[in-house]
Order: structure tokens, then C-alpha cells, then sequence
């Protein structure tokens, strides 16, 4: 489903929902990292089998990483659609802006 992401995105979430959606990032991350592990034990195994199962895992957690994104915009929209107040409209085409710029300024204090 396509959302406008003018509206729809992190930048305009309320502070409890984007520890939310950093709280699901980080499952995200999680599935991003066992990804990464899976592609270098495939490439290092010297058995057929190992590297067979490790690809059919990577195809896997791909899907999952797909279907967890999917869902993370999905709760951005919700959250965004509950609020009373309006919200801005920002210059972007990216679901999750505002989201690095802030963890930036977190990491500079």
C-alpha cells in the first residue's frame, strides 16, 4: 500500500510512538545482522548442504525484513491517523526521515 509520505512520516510521530518504532528498528536490525552472519557462513561453507539451507534462510529472513518494514510504516500511519492535532507536511519521499537525524543528535550530547 502506498501512504504519502509528506505526512507519514517518523519526523511527525509524537515522542512515545517513536520509541516504538526505534524499538522495532531494532528488531529489524536484529534480522539485518543474522542476514549478514547467514551470507558469510554461506560463502565460507565448504559443504553443499550448509550453503543450500543458509540461502534458503537468507530468502527467508529477507521476507520477514520486507514484511517488518511494511509493518513499521504501518504503525507510523496509524499512530499519525489517531492524533487529534494536525500534523506538517515535510519535503520528503522516505518513511522514516527525521529518524537518523535525530539518533545523530542523540550521539553528539
Amino acid at each position: 500500500m502506498t501512504y504519502n509520505t509528506r505526512i507519514y512520516n517518523y519526523s511527525n510521530l509524537k515522542s512515545e510512538d517513536k520509541q516504538i518504532v526505534q524499538a522495532q528498528l531494532l528488531m529489524f536490525e536484529t534480522v539485518e545482522d543474522t542476514i549478514t552472519e547467514y551470507m558469510y557462513r554461506r560463502e565460507s561453507s565448504t559443504n553443499i548442504l550448509d550453503a543450500v539451507s543458509y540461502e534458503e534462510g537468507i530468502k527467508a529472513l529477507e521476507q520477514v525484513q520486507q514484511n517488518m518494514f511494511s509493518d513499521i510504516v504501518e504503525y507510523i500511519v496509524y499512530a499519525i491517523d489517531s492524533y487529534e492535532e494536525d500534523v506538517d507536511e515535510v519535503d520528503t519521499q522516505y518513511p522514516l526521515f527525521g529518524l537518523y537525524q535525530e539518533v545523530e543528535d542523540i550521539d553528539n550530547e
